[in-house]
């Protein structure tokens, strides 16, 4: 615990040099309307596809309300992971890695499916790309913590963020607004609602994000930049009380250099510093020289562009003993991108690079019957149907005797897949009864199917004889092409069982019983099996103090099997690929703290305590060469040359994690002034399984801070912030030393950024 409270040095001082400032509250913490002098409100949530409230829905939850949206200008699922207690944030190039209570997955590929569901109003968003471009214009995020199997589906083993938009309103509203910050950020965002008449409204919203790289990356252009565009139409139509429709579209597009990676050349043991069972020569696993990680080289020609079109529906019936819903669509994204692999600039390796084309269709279809009315019985019932298929092209490309990445390359691996499916089909449903006033039990179960393939193939050079040869120089490259054909099916079904009491209207204690699932797969190398996991949880939900203080609790346990692990491996060939395997055990414990307390009107504080013990109970990983040494020294490696990883700590679960807010309100100016505070605080991780030096995230703080000011007559409101106060270097990615490029490669979070907002509501 040493290294947390030397992290949490800094930011207790920026508590107390700020003493009155505004937090990145998880809830909304704003009195009720026509309440007393304080309060907590309630937000209405759909986590079990039912209104209700936050805290009588029994389960571990965040609500992240729109005024704390608004105010801590949150555009993207990194932003969610920077104010949503309990959730973390990597990348593996451009793609999202989600963590929630430690659990996530590190197959990005095209194959590979995330373990914490993300949905916007109901649609699945099944990739890990073009993620961020629809966190705009939003009525509430609701982040779901422990596997949501039974109503959500294969891809909630760790939990679900669900984002949903908001919604066309009876009256006129409309706002304009922009934000301006260093890095030459210019954000725009504007919304209308028009009810053209008593049974059709309409609203229509847009954002704009642009801000230069956070890196210098000179020669090239600067990396980690981001410029995109969003829009969105929602139009309601209601003929009866009985009966609506919601009809949305929604396009997005991101440009720019994109997620760059920082290639930091390879050092290695000397006869003064090799640790015993290793050898001189052997790569140093200790952590590389980053430096601030805000100046490296690397070649230009890298970029990234995405597009994605959302046409989706939602219509509701009221038949009287219950309601029917259908929610689904269509939604299709198209990627381009050509990316550095990892070659330290300057050497033969700096052009090695990776291209990517996609064009992914998709489609969502749910359909359910839910219960309506007062009585002790409740239920619901539906299916699920989701589609995607894929025309993919990869490329292992080398610009040789080029400054950059551009020009004519040669290609050393073209992976053609024009044929790629991705298909899930459930049935659901769920009940609960009332057994006596306050006292409920509730029981669930889902059975899903899915099917996945690939068909295709590859054509390859041999990377070694490419590198050492210049076999492109003398026309003696000898090319291999490799049908490509491969399928996997699996189907599982998962439960739900829980019993809940209310015991006052503001007190309720929980257990509650899950199980998880996650497809099996494939990569070029191997199958994979089905993840599985089941959870046991308790809980308890309270108002105290007239309602001024909130107070939540829960602990949990998780039992995987067959947890899917993702690694990069060295080929035969020398280059690198994607495996996944599975770990045959895997144990999550923990316990979570989350208060809110409004002591006054203008006092607000907020504290999350959340502590997750992960450990491999039984996973044993092939290795050789200087992990095989590694292994030894260890005394890790069995008779089969297999690494022992049991009680190693899954990648990005932090033991500890901590957020720490407050706010306060000034009647100053003839309006509002709110000051604020947020910090998050977590003890180390790790990106990869081996738990080395190299790719550990040593122990952190990191503080915003804002500043907000609204006049009486709340037309317009003014906001400045500082993110990532104590400008900390915070690791997104770190994967193991590549020899086939020379490097350590790694990514970062953004450092300290600072700006000021407008919003002027019409």
């Amino acid at each position: 615990m040493r290294n947390v409270f030397k992290a949490a040095v800094p930011s207790t001082l920026a508590i107390v040099a700020a003493l009155s400032a505004a937090p990145a509250f998880a809830q909304s913490a704003q009195p009720e309307a026509g309440a007393g002098s304080s309060g907590i409100s309630e937000i209405v949530v759909t986590a079990e596809k039912r209104p209700s409230t936050e805290q009588k829905t029994p389960i571990a939850m965040t609500v992240i309300s729109p005024e704390v949206l608004e105010k801590n200008s949150v555009s993207d699922l990194a932003s969610i992971a920077r104010i949503a207690p309990g959730v973390s944030f990597a990348a593996a190039g451009p793609a999202t890695i989600i963590s929630i209570r430690g659990v996530s997955s590190r197959d990005t590929s095209e194959i590979g499916d995330p373990a914490v569901s993300i949905s916007i109003d109901g649609f699945n968003l099944q990739r890990a790309l073009g993620l961020n471009t629809s966190m705009f214009d939003l009525e509430r995020v609701e982040v779901l913590r422990g596997p949501q199997g039974t109503l959500l589906g294969r891809n909630a083993t760790g939990g679900a963020i669900n984002i949903i938009s908001a919604k066309p309103k009876d009256e006129f509203a409309a706002y304009l607004g922009g934000e301006i910050g260093n890095y030459n950020t210019y954000n725009t965002k504007g919304m209308i609602n028009v009810p053209v008449t008593d049974t059709l409204q309409v609203r229509a919203a847009f954002q704009t994000r642009d801000h230069n790289g956070y890196r210098n990356n000179a020669p090239s252009k600067d990396g980690d930049d981001d410029h995109s565009r969003a829009v969105r139409l929602h139009v309601l139509y209601t003929p009866t009380d009985r009966l609506s429709i919601l009809a949305t579209a929604e396009y997005a597009e991101q440009n720019g250099v994109g997620p760059v990676t920082n290639n930091i050349p390879l050092e290695y043991y000397t006869a003064d510093n090799v640790p015993d069972g290793l050898l001189v020569g052997d790569i140093d696993l200790s952590a590389p020289s980053r430096g601030s990680g805000k100046t490296y080289a690397i070649a230009p020609g890298s970029f990234l562009k995405t597009r994605s079109w959302n046409y989706r529906t939602e219509i509701n019936y009221d038949l009287g003993f219950a309601n029917l819903t259908y929610q689904g669509g269509y939604r299709r994204l198209k990627v381009a991108r050509r990316t550095l692999l990892g070659g330290a600039y300057g050497t033969t390796a700096q052009n090695l690079t990776f291209g990517q084309t996609e064009d992914l269709p998709s489609w969502n279809h749910e359909l359910r019957l839910s219960s309506n009315g007062d009585g002790p019985l409740k239920w619901q019932f539906g299916g699920f149907f989701f589609q995607e298929k894929n025309d993919l092209n990869t490329q292992f490309q080398d610009y040789p005797d080029s400054d950059g990445i551009y020009g004519t390359p040669f290609v050393i691996q073209d992976y053609v897949y024009p044929d790629i499916l991705s298909r899930a089909k459930a049935l659901f449903g769920q009940v609960a009864y009332e057994l006596t006033p306050g006292l409920t039990v509730e029981a669930g179960m889902r059975y899903s199917k899915d099917q996945k393939h690939r068909n295709g193939y590859k054509v390859t050079v041999p990377f070694s004889s490419y590198m050492t040869d210049r076999c492109d120089l003398t026309d003696t490259c000898v090319y291999t092409t490799t049908a490509q054909a491969s399928s996997t099916k699996s189907s599982q079904p998962t439960y739900h069982a829980a019993i809940n009491y209310q015991a006052t209207p503001t007190n309720m204690v929980y257990a509650k019983f899950d199980t998880g699932y996650k497809a099996g797969g494939f990569t070029d190398i191997a199958e994979y099996k089905p993840e599985k996991v089941k959870s046991f949880e308790i809980g308890t939900k309270n108002r105290f103090l007239g309602n001024t203080l909130q107070v939540n609790l829960s602990a949990f346990y998780y039992d995987y099997t067959d947890q899917q692990v993702s690694q990069n491996v060295v080929l035969d060939d020398g280059t690198v690929g994607t495996i996944v395997r599975n770990a045959g055990k895997s144990r999550y414990k923990g316990a979570e703290l989350d208060v809110l307390y409004q002591p006054t009107n203008v006092d607000r504080f907020n504290v999350y305590v959340g502590y997750v013990h992960a450990r491999y109970v039984d996973f044993k990983a092939s290795v050789s060469g200087q992990l095989a040494r590694l292994a030894t020294s260890q005394g890790r490696l069995d008779e089969d040359s297999n690494y022992v990883l049991d009680g190693f700590t899954p990648p990005q679960s932090p033991d500890w994690t901590f957020n720490l807010g407050y706010e306060h309100d000034f009647n100053v100016f003839g309006g509002k002034l709110t000051p604020g505070v947020q910090t998050h605080i977590e003890t180390k991780s790790y990106f990869t399984f081996y738990n080395l030096e190299l790719d550990e995230q040593k122990a952190y703080s990191r503080t915003d801070l804002t500043l907000s000011f609204s006049p009486d007559s709340a037309q317009w409101t003014v906001t400045a912030f500082v993110r990532n106060l104590e400008d900390r270097l915070i690791l997104t990615s770190a994967q193991y030393p590549s020899a086939t490029y020379g490097t350590y490669r790694e990514q970062y979070a953004p450092p300290r950024t600072f700006g000021a907002g407008f919003t002027y509501n019409f």
